[in-house]
């Protein structure tokens, strides 16, 4: 964690392109009447996930960014508070989790998988992005390994002709992340390289120091459309796991979950969210339109 920014939120939250309304309550809670008391909500974010998460001229931006300011002009609508400070602190993926245990960060802005693991130390809202791991080659691999990892339907793979692809290549990930956890389990006898960010990752793969760079497909997306090399860049098709990406925040505050839950439903069953989502991903497919009516709570 090594720096910080801060960005008022008042009148500012009645100008957005989608406003967010939830039914008033009583605040209360350990970590929302703490936020309310010193009127300022501390997000942690990563500089290296877009287009979720990302530091753009010193400024964190990204669409799991803006989701967090709906999240404190929530808070606002619920405290009654004239104006609420949201800090933004850079946290790596190795202690983000670290960050909200240890009461650093009162909610973590990026692309982060809810896992059963992960909610041993804290808790998760709703989910708002569905992915999973792909993996990032370039577009002149050998078919020897190119052509498993960039088949449409994993699942349609004679077993164990992945593990067969890739034995014997240098494989990269992040350390601290999901696509980790998966690798090690299933890589054989690969090498393994661990990069501190994945635009690194991605350099690693168009200078041809590592053979493939696995971590979330929508994060490989977002780093190969800003990357110089991008064009020498290809990511694969399909998934070789479901990754549900939620807002986390410390344990034991279920008015402040309430609270970002509300939001969120509100927000997804808006005809107005259409242009968030486009502003980064494109136009809402009919699948990411089901998703978010499921993600979506009833009132």
């Amino acid at each position: 964690m090594n720096r910080c920014c801060a960005l008022a939120f008042g009148a500012l939250i009645g100008a957005l392109t989608l406003s967010v309304h939830v039914a008033p309550q009583a605040v209360a809670g350990p970590v929302l009447d703490k936020i309310v008391e010193r009127k300022v909500i501390r997000f942690g974010y990563r500089t290296d996930a877009p287009p979720f998460a990302a530091s753009v001229d010193g400024r964190p931006q990204g669409f799991s960014i803006d989701l967090c300011g709906r999240i404190a002009g929530a808070i606002l609508e619920v405290s009654d508070l004239p104006e609420i400070t949201g800090t933004f602190v850079t946290v790596g993926a190795e202690d983000r989790f670290d960050a909200i245990v240890d009461g650093k960060i009162d909610v973590l802005c990026g692309p982060t998988t809810a896992t059963l693991t992960r909610r041993e130390r804290v808790a998760f809202t709703i989910p708002y992005f569905a992915t999973g791991v792909g993996a990032m080659l370039r577009q002149d691999a050998p078919a020897s390994y190119a052509d498993v990892l960039m088949e449409p339907i994993p699942g349609a793979l004679p077993e164990g002709a992945l593990a067969d692809a890739l034995s014997g290549r240098r494989l990269g990930m992040r350390a601290g992340t999901t696509a980790e956890t998966w690798l090690m389990a299933s890589e054989g006898d690969a090498t393994i390289v661990s990069f501190d960010d994945h635009a690194a990752g991605a350099t690693a793969v168009a200078t041809g120091e590592i053979d493939v760079y696995f971590a979330d497909q929508a994060i490989l997306l977002g780093v190969a459309a800003l990357h110089e090399d991008g064009a020498a860049l290809q990511v694969s098709p399909a998934t070789y796991t479901i990754e549900p990406y939620a807002l986390a925040i410390p344990r034991g505050d279920e008015d402040l979950r309430l609270v970002m839950d509300r939001a969120l439903s509100f927000l997804f069953r808006k005809k107005a969210f259409e242009p968030l989502y486009e502003r980064y991903f494109g136009p809402l497919s009919l699948q990411a339109r089901l998703f978010y009516r499921a993600a979506a709570l009833p009132e």
